[in-house]
């Protein structure tokens, strides 16, 4: 029974690795960059978002995206739960991570 688990598990986390090296439009970019994400109801949120080095508020709905402000100074990532930076580094592209390793 355990072993049927464990396989379960990393079919999953297989094919989630599977689908961020086929579909590169999820996650984060060089040019485009979401520093954080606050949800206000089932299907609106304020989204903090970095472009050219600049932090922008956007304002998320299912039917539109509103440009709400840029910030005058930049949210650090400080804040972010150790496992998001882990699972984030995990996550990331193979030749990402060995450019970071040198």
């Amino acid at each position: 029974m355990s072993l049927s688990l464990f396989l379960v598990l990393g079919l999953i986390v297989g094919m989630a690795v599977l689908l961020k090296r086929l579909n590169p439009s999820l996650g984060n970019s060089p040019d485009f960059k979401v520093v954080r994400s606050f949800p206000l109801g089932n299907r609106e949120r304020l989204m903090v978002v970095e472009l050219d080095g600049k932090h922008h508020l956007l304002g998320v709905t299912s039917q539109n995206i509103n440009y709400l402000y840029q910030l005058e100074t930049p949210l650090s990532d400080q804040n972010t739960p150790a496992f998001a930076k882990e699972l984030s580094r995990f996550m990331m592209p193979a030749n990402k991570k060995n450019k970071t390793d040198d």
